[in-house]
């Protein structure tokens, strides 16, 4: 490596560092791959009072959907609300014209969810965080726009 330049670590990001990093892969995603339109995904589960229990996150690039994070707390989990999260986002991914999705989540999380709402197993990485495992998901999307 030129000794001009130097690699500095830190515990985060600043949001400056991150856009800059961010902006130049979407832009060579833009030039040399043709997939633009990246566009941020958020759904929140809320109850009465507008508390937040649960959301999903993710973003759009091109014809893909990539969910990032789905969390609902513990209270109100298997009344549903994952599945019609990730439904929203489906449906919002095919309004945007994306036919893919994928996602990932650890073996203690919920593979079997995934399964369950059409998900194609499409790797693992074993041996993360002291013996667990990452799945790693996808699925076709079909009704896209």
């Amino acid at each position: 490596m030129n000794e001009a330049y130097c690699i500095v670590a830190g515990d985060s990001a600043s949001s400056a560092d991150a856009s800059i990093v961010r902006r130049g892969l979407g832009r060579y995603n833009r030039d040399r791959g043709g997939m633009g339109n990246f566009k941020e995904v958020a759904f929140f589960l809320k109850d009465a009072t507008g508390q937040t229990l649960g959301g999903l996150l993710g973003y759009s690039l091109g014809t893909w959907l990539h969910i990032e994070t789905l969390w609902i707390t513990e209270a109100v989990r298997r009344g549903g609300h994952g599945r019609a999260l990730l439904a929203a986002a489906e449906n919002e991914g095919c309004k945007r014209g994306c036919c893919v999705v994928d996602l990932s989540t650890f073996d203690y999380q919920a593979p079997g969810f995934y399964l369950k709402q059409g998900y194609e197993e499409l790797g693992r990485l074993t041996g993360v965080g002291g013996g667990h495992c990452v799945h790693y998901f996808g699925k076709r999307l079909s009704g896209a726009a």
